[in-house]
């Protein structure tokens, strides 16, 4: 019989790297998502449109080329950054929406 307590002690340094590492991505991605709200207000201050197709294109193939040469599969960083954009345009409306109501 296996002694699966020493196969999870055995676990234990992966797991704390990858806990380390996650908490890496989430700050990151907070940090993101508040450029994007400052880029909110600027797109709101000056009558830019919110949705800008050709860069949401740029950064979705930037990042999946970026990924690849990575060895990540270029659909799991396009499913990431789809994601990831759709986060921040809900952002973006929510404060566009915001500043409009209160104008």
């Amino acid at each position: 019989m296996t002694d699966t307590s020493s196969h999870n002690a055995g676990l234990l340094p992966f797991r704390d790297l990858i806990n380390k590492l996650d908490n890496q991505l989430v700050e990151i991605l907070s940090q993101r998502l508040s450029v994007c709200a400052e880029v909110a207000h600027y797109k709101k201050e000056r009558g830019i449109a919110m949705m800008q197709p050709a860069r949401v294109a740029e950064v979705k193939a930037r990042c999946a080329e970026i990924g690849a040469e990575r060895g990540l599969r270029r659909e799991f960083n396009e499913d990431l950054y789809a994601l990831i954009i759709g986060e921040a345009c809900e952002l973006e409306a929510t404060i566009i929406d915001e500043q409009k109501a209160v104008s």
